[in-house]
């Protein structure tokens, strides 16, 4: 034995004991650089003392949800059959499209690879699950529901059940989850929940809005200025569409933006400007097939129009609920004139 030195065992603690500081050491700085760059694991990682796991985001469990609901709801509509050209069958195509393109912006937005394969396998009734991301959102709605199973019916009572699927995606709470998406995801996502509006009012579901109330008459008085616009063009299209089906759809769709504008106008108050004696029209008004192609470009300008005006509500849930109903009400009102139904009304569809 060297002089000064420890016998064996002794030695051999030592050495363990440095290790073990050394180990500790280690993850410490792990952990604050971790939490420094806010970095969140899987959430299925090995807990660490220090690093933290990942916490899923609070609109999480409702976007999922609304993910999976495409999927139901393109079944659905598949189950009911009918026409080519009826609303049904022309819903199929907008939810799959919308299924595609939601999986990509939750993706996008950070949700992990694991917990959209999760939500896509299928459960033992047949449905897909969303137990792991839904539960973990003290925001999480009840509507949309992904896990209800697609109803196999055709004909009215079919076509019934879709329309109240469709309808059931909407509420306050949906709203609510809206509000708490990133600025850049609230278009897209609005855009579905009036999609839904629009889809459930063509298959005869009359939905119930929420009382419209703005805290920012500014807001109000903003979008008065777009209605406005739309008014006046579908003055003269009515005007040029002096007989027949036309001039009563011209006149039924003027009703419907003239009563908007109304709403607006009490909704914005003092902040309201005098209305424009007059608008520049894109082109010359002068016959009935005229006034048609006129009244499908104010409602796709003014389809459009809203949906922008969807991001910059972000955080406002008496604007985005007011929004989405208008969106919706645009799109039946377009379809009506032969605007192709859309899965995300007033948006480009992303690739």
């Amino acid at each position: 034995m060297i002089a000064g030195m420890p016998p064996a065992p002794d030695r051999d603690r030592a050495h363990l004991s440095r290790r073990v500081a050394l180990a500790l050491g280690a993850s410490a700085v792990a952990a604050l650089g971790l939490s420094a760059c806010g970095i969140r694991l899987e959430d299925d990682a090995p807990r660490v003392p220090g690093i933290p796991t990942r916490e899923p985001f609070a609109w999480e469990g409702f976007l999922v949800a609304l993910w999976r609901r495409s999927d139901t709801l393109a079944q659905r509509a598949r189950s009911v059959g009918g026409p080519a050209t009826g609303v049904p069958a022309r819903l199929v195509a907008l939810h799959d499209t919308q299924a595609t393109v939601l999986r990509a912006e939750l993706a996008r937005l950070g949700v992990p690879e694991r917990v959209l394969a999760e939500a896509e396998r299928p459960s033992p009734t047949g449905t897909s699950t969303t137990a792991s991301s839904t539960a973990t959102s003290g925001t999480a709605t009840a509507s949309p529901s992904a896990s209800s199973p697609p109803v196999v019916a055709t004909g009215k009572a079919g076509q019934s059940a879709l329309a109240g699927a469709e309808a059931s995606d909407l509420g306050p709470t949906a709203v609510a989850s809206l509000a708490q998406l990133p600025a850049d995801a609230v278009p897209l996502v609005g855009a579905v929940l009036g999609q839904r509006g629009a889809a459930a009012a063509l298959l005869g579901h009359a939905i119930t809005w929420p009382d419209q109330a703005l805290s920012a008459p500014s807001l109000a008085a903003s979008y008065l200025s777009t209605t406005r616009a739309a008014v006046y063009g579908l003055e003269v299209a009515t005007a040029q569409s002096p007989t027949g089906a036309q001039r009563t759809l011209a006149q039924a769709t003027l009703t419907a933006l003239r009563t908007r504008a109304s709403d607006q106008e009490v909704l914005a108050g003092s902040s309201a400007d005098p209305p424009a004696v007059a608008y520049t029209l894109p082109f010359a008004v002068t016959t009935p097939a005229a006034a048609r192609k006129l009244a499908v470009q104010v409602l796709t300008e003014l389809r459009a129009a809203i949906a922008r005006d969807l991001g910059s509500a972000r955080g406002n849930v008496p604007a985005l609920g007011l929004l989405v109903q208008w969106l919706s009400d645009t799109e039946v009102l377009a379809s009506r004139w032969g605007v192709p139904l859309a899965p995300f009304p007033g948006l480009t569809t992303p690739k």
